[in-house]
């Protein structure tokens, strides 16, 4: 993630308190499924053409590539996140802000997909699910990215 580095105390103006963001069980479950439904997949689908070997070798091969891509998704989740009316501060790892408006949402029960936007860079989106932060949190979250998005709508 890119953008300037904030290290500001929480009441400093311009600056949203910093809400950390905890791994969501919820989103690590659903993506461990979706590994395993693909993968099956894959080695049936090779399976009924060439035989157990090649399956085999297609399903190592297609897990891996999976698997490394969730690994690398998993790290570019964000840390922390600060509420704005018309978008969010996300937080990496390392401790670079970047501030980006809400253009689109939609919400699943326990989980708010938002499609961010900054200047910088193209549209992005952001899976945040209840299990991730505080309910209190999660509930304002929402409610601020369906007002945020109906400006674009």
């Amino acid at each position: 993630m890119t953008g300037a580095h904030l290290n500001r105390p929480h009441g400093e103006a311009g600056t949203p308190p910093r809400i950390p963001m905890r791994p969501s069980r919820f989103l690590f479950a659903a993506l461990i499924g979706f590994v395993v439904l693909a993968d099956a997949a894959v080695f049936r689908a090779v399976f009924a053409q060439f035989g157990p070997l090649h399956a085999t070798v297609a399903a190592l091969a297609c897990l891996a590539a999976l698997a490394l891509a969730a690994v690398r998704w998993t790290l570019r989740q964000p840390a922390a996140i600060g509420l704005h009316a018309d978008g969010v501060t996300v937080w990496n790892r390392a401790g670079y802000a970047q501030y980006r408006r809400i253009v689109g949402c939609a919400q699943w029960g326990a989980v708010v997909a938002l499609t961010l936007s900054s200047e910088k860079g193209g549209p992005r989106a952001l899976l945040v699910a209840a299990d991730s932060i505080d309910p209190d949190t999660f509930r304002q979250l929402a409610v601020r990215a369906r007002r945020a998005a109906s400006a674009y709508l």
